[in-house]
């Protein structure tokens, strides 16, 4: 997050202590808390680790924490389930690394973690089973470290040191020696392998031989040897061993000279009790801080032997959260983690170069209105308790009150003129001050001025020197009160209440609340309005231009209460408002634009010698740095219950900056502040579909989900210490349009998603609205189901080209028939009728030449014949229209329109005709051709009974014979033979007789069977397959 060393500010400060000092009590450093109320399992914390993501790890006494900097995950032992760690006491925890998490419990052996795995696979549990002698030998460890070689050395209660190989997840006790406890296990550069028993002292095993090495002296267990039980064995930087033991002392080991050393009078000269230090760690210059059992937090040099003791003070905001400290652990931010009986207490070096001075207490609170460097280095505080100066060199602060007529005055304001004067602004008027006598006294003729001779509710907040027609004066702003100013030559008194001068018309002062008045580079005077915006009083122009808020000009200000002016190295204006944030004023370009990060109340600004503005929010203090874009908030702990600082910055000529609060002030040099990281790293925690985790998703390339896996939510944290400013953006590619500014919120929910490819995409920043590109993505792939997808759109696209197609060659064939059917007709019309029409046409040339001969027999016979050849024609006219009448498409009307043919030709002829059929066929419907050849087959068959057979009785049927249709024409003529009669070059019934019936049968893929004999009759039979008769539409419909 930032940089590591930061701890240097406090650790220097150490280092110049001497021991003696040590007596005098810790640094004024604030330690943050951090319990069960924000989440954390159990108030007594064992352990801390910080994995290789940046978590922190918390073992405690009822089940394992992830924290993230704003939010725990809980992680507990499930009876009966082996998805879940082992056991709920947790006595040490160890990342290797690939990254796996192995913990060590009291309760239930050890267990192992790895986050990439699905749920029910992250912990793999190692338990104590009578059955497994190559298993775990016992359920309480207490320690656990890895070899150079990959193996694990676990310390035990009741068993010798043990080994543990994580390829074959076999556990054996290679060195048999001395007691069978083990404390306190480290791994030397060397592969030795340093055991701290409990009896014994310590023992030393090489990893890869395993000798071992331990001093026989430890075989007397009666001998007053030091550290016989060791706790604790820690390895700083020098590779010196620090030992923790049941002696109550500490001892520190090196390994090259074989030196011992015991901390011993250092501990007493501070007056700390001795104690059994369970926990060591090492800074970032060399100091080493010491977890007390019962003594609290300890922090030595082992260069100048200075210590300092942290407790627990229940009447202190900022302690130590309890004196029982069981782990100390420093993470890579340089961060301090203590693991106490009631929680954690976090010391953030961030905030050490800020540093809270706290004034003598008062009747009353004092408000801190101003401050001065003088000369002599003393810093002057103007407060609402007059005057406190504090000489660093000497380490003193003396105040000094300051009364004028009877009443005490609040210092609001310092001004050290041109010319050396040093003038001082104060709730009753202004005043010269004497800063070595400490004295001051009232401008000349002030009490001749109605405003200036006694402010009524009001003070001074502002003053500038300026030149008002060719005399030097001060402008003074007494709030409340517009503007005044003195004429240092006439030594007099302008206010509004002269009206000779009348300046508030003639300098156009509009507002009464007038902040802060500021002389720019070109020597233009710029004013802090609480209602008019931002004042310009140039040098060139006689009266003051405003600068307002213009809700129709987006480069206006953002409000027109101005609280702050800052000019930077390039002539452009920084200007804070109360409620519309900070506004950045191009002056080449003459507008104005927000820094949309900005807190909408901010106050006092100051710039560093960088440039970097840093400003009073809400109490904190905030910075921006304009050319790296880049906003931050320092959320200083120990400010946030004590309302934390407002007003303005004062910045003293060492470029120290200074702040103010009620009973104390703020300082700090910009320069020895960290920078917090702007956008720390997000990694993804978990991936839930419709409520069950699957988080092994999250480290694949691609997560492939099935179309009915379309509700899934999606868990993430940036792991990020150094305040409660974290924000998050997401977006899901495919789905959201633009990002979803999720605050501090950490999950992000999709339901009834579609089908298709997304991304997802999530982003974090240390302050609201500025992100920056840095981000974590997943691919998630929803595959939609069949009939969503571009084989089966195609292959249905295919399926309906083919309907399509075969609608459109339906109706090409439907009319092509009706084409068909009409070349039929007409051929028919041609045929028959045309035929007829040219014979009578023929006959009626005839009739008149016999007409002409007078020829009256033969010209009647003609005209006959002329008749009989029209009626044919009218009756083939007749059947050609009844064909194609789709009315006439069942067979009923067949049968109707033979006996309408045959019965009034039979009864002329006096012949007994019949026609039967059956009723469950006269429903169906046939194809007009088939209509057509049926009808004629059996008209041309009745009309050769009728003109040739001589016959007294005639019968036709039509009947359903299976999938047969039968249609019988019997007579009782006169007969023929068939086989002479249809072998004949000329046939003479009708013309075409038995042919035209055989060519018709024929074209319905009919059977016919003929049965004549002379003298006995003759008997057709037609056999017509039922297929032929169909129920379709007519094709001219």
């Amino acid at each position: 997050m930032y940089k590591r060393g930061f701890l240097i500010a406090l650790i220097s400060l150490f280092s110049t202590l001497p021991p003696v000092m040590a007596s005098a009590g810790a640094p004024d450093i604030f330690f943050k808390k951090i319990g069960v109320e924000q989440g954390l399992s159990h108030r007594k914390v064992n352990c801390i680790l910080q994995d290789s993501r940046g978590f922190l790890w918390f073992g405690t006494d009822d089940g394992l924490s992830r924290y993230d900097g704003r939010y725990f995950v809980q992680f507990r032992h499930q009876h009966h389930s082996k998805g879940s760690i082992s056991g709920n006491i947790i006595s040490d925890i160890y990342e290797d690394k690939a990254g796996l998490i192995w913990i060590a419990t009291r309760d239930g052996g050890m267990t192992r973690y790895d986050y990439r795995q699905s749920a029910a696979k992250q912990f793999k549990q190692y338990r104590y089973n009578l059955h497994d002698a190559k298993g775990i030998p016992e359920n309480t460890i207490h320690t656990i470290v890895e070899d150079r070689f990959g193996f694990l050395w676990l310390g035990t209660s009741s068993h010798f040191v043990i080994r543990f190989n994580k390829s074959t997840e076999r556990f054996d006790a290679p060195v048999q020696k001395g007691p069978r406890c083990v404390y306190a296990l480290a791994i030397t550069h060397e592969d030795t392998l340093l055991v701290g028993r409990a009896g014994g002292g310590l023992l030393k095993v090489h990893t890869r031989t395993l000798a071992a090495v331990e001093n026989p002296r430890y075989d007397d267990l009666y001998a007053k040897l030091p550290h016989v039980t060791i706790t604790r064995i820690f390895q700083d930087t020098r590779k010196n061993f620090w030992l923790g033991s049941w002696d109550k002392a500490v001892y520190l080991l090196n390994p090259q000279t074989h030196a011992e050393t015991v901390i011993e009078k250092q501990f007493r000269n501070a007056g700390i009790p001795p104690d059994d230090y369970v926990s060591f760690e090492e800074d970032g210059n060399g100091r080493i801080w010491m977890a007390g059992k019962n003594t609290g937090l300890v922090l030595y040099n082992p260069v100048t032997g200075a210590i300092v003791r942290f407790q627990h003070d229940y009447l202190k905001e900022g302690s130590l959260a309890d004196d029982h400290v069981n782990d100390v652990y420093r993470d890579r931010d340089g961060i301090l983690w203590v693991a106490t009986n009631n929680g954690i207490s976090m010391y953030n070096p961030l905030f050490m170069p800020f540093v809270q001075h706290y004034l003598p207490k008062a009747e009353a609170d004092i408000i801190t209105y101003d401050f001065f460097r003088l000369e002599n280095g003393q810093l002057l505080i103007g407060t609402s308790n007059g005057i406190y100066c504090k000489d660093e060199q000497k380490g003193t602060l003396e105040h000094i009150p300051l009364h004028y007529k009877g009443q005490r005055l609040a210092v609001t304001r310092f001004y050290r003129d041109v010319d050396g004067s040093f003038y001082i602004g104060t709730d009753y008027t202004l005043f010269r001050f004497d800063t070595d006598k400490r004295t001051l006294w009232p401008l000349p003729n002030t009490d001749a001025d109605p405003v200036m001779k006694k402010l009524i509710s009001s003070r001074v907040v502002s003053v500038v020197r300026d030149t008002l027609n060719g005399h030097p004066v001060l402008w003074v702003s007494p709030y409340g009160h517009f503007l005044t100013y003195y004429d240092l030559q006439e030594q007099r008194w302008v206010s509004r209440s002269d009206t000779s001068k009348a300046i508030l018309k003639k300098y156009n002062i509009k507002d009464n609340l007038i902040r802060k008045m500021v002389r720019d580079r070109e020597g233009n005077l710029l004013l802090a309005t609480f209602k008019t915006g931002l004042g310009l009083f140039g040098n060139n122009q006689p009266a003051i231009k405003y600068f307002i808020n213009d809700t129709e000009d987006k480069y206006s200000l953002t409000s027109n209460d101005v609280f702050d002016i800052q000019e930077d190295d390039s002539g452009n204006f920084w200007v804070s408002t109360f409620g519309g944030g900070v506004n950045f004023y191009n002056n080449h370009k003459h507008q104005f634009l927000h820094l949309s990060e900005s807190s909408n109340l901010t106050e006092g600004m100051q710039l560093d010698k960088y440039n970097n503005l840093w400003m009073l929010c809400n109490g904190h203090i905030h910075k921006y740095d304009p050319k790296a874009r880049v906003y931050s908030c320092y959320d200083v702990p120990r400010l946030q219950s004590t309302g934390g600082v407002s007003g303005y910055i004062f910045r003293d000529n060492k470029g120290a900056f200074y702040a103010a609060g009620v009973n104390y002030y703020v300082t700090f040099t910009p320069e020895a502040v960290a920078k917090i990281q702007p956008d720390p790293v997000i990694y993804f925690t978990d991936f839930r579909v419709h409520n069950n985790s699957v988080s092994e998703h999250i480290y694949q390339e691609k997560i492939k989900l099935r179309y009915s896996e379309n509700q899934i939510a999606i868990e993430y944290a940036a792991p990020e210490y150094s305040g409660d400013n974290l924000q998050y953006a997401y977006m899901l590619e495919g789905f959201d349009k633009d990002w979803v500014v999720a605050g501090k919120r950490n999950t992000a929910e999709y339901a009834n998603l579609k089908g298709g490819t997304y991304r997802f995409k999530v982003r974090a920043t240390n302050w609201k609205g500025s992100f920056t590109e840095k981000q974590s993505e997943l691919a998630i792939i929803i595959t939609p189901p069949f009939w969503q997808q571009l084989w089966f759109m195609m292959l249905v696209a295919l399926f309906i080209g083919g309907v399509i197609y075969l609608v459109y060659r339906y109706r090409i064939n439907v009319l092509l028939k009706q084409q068909s059917i009409r070349n039929g007709i007409a051929q028919d019309l041609h045929d028959q009728v045309g035929s007829t029409l040219s014979s009578i046409t023929l006959y009626s040339e005839v009739a008149r030449k016999h007409q002409q001969h007078g020829d009256q027999q033969q010209l009647n016979q003609i005209l006959d014949i002329i008749s009989h050849t029209a009626n044919e024609t009218v009756l083939e006219m007749g059947d050609i229209v009844w064909a194609i009448n789709p009315r006439n498409d069942h067979l009923e009307s067949v049968f109707n329109r033979i006996r309408q043919y045959a019965e009034p030709l039979c009864a002329v002829q006096n012949i007994d005709c019949k026609l039967r059929y059956d009723q469950s066929i006269a429903a169906l419907t046939v194809d007009m051709r088939v209509r057509k050849n049926l009808y004629l087959l059996i008209k041309e068959g009745v009309n050769n009974a009728i003109k040739h057979a001589q016959c007294r009785h005639l019968k036709v049927s039509v009947l359903k014979k299976g999938d047969l249709l039968e249609l019988v024409i019997a007579d009782d003529g006169i007969g023929f033979n068939f086989q002479q009669t249809l072998s004949a070059k000329n046939l003479s019934m009708s013309g075409n007789g038995i042919r035209n019936i055989c060519s018709r049968a024929e074209e319905l893929k009919a059977t016919i069977a003929v049965d004549s004999q002379s003298g006995k009759g003759t008997s057709i039979r037609i056999c017509l397959p039922m297929s032929r008769c169909r129920s379709l539409k007519h094709p001219l419909q």
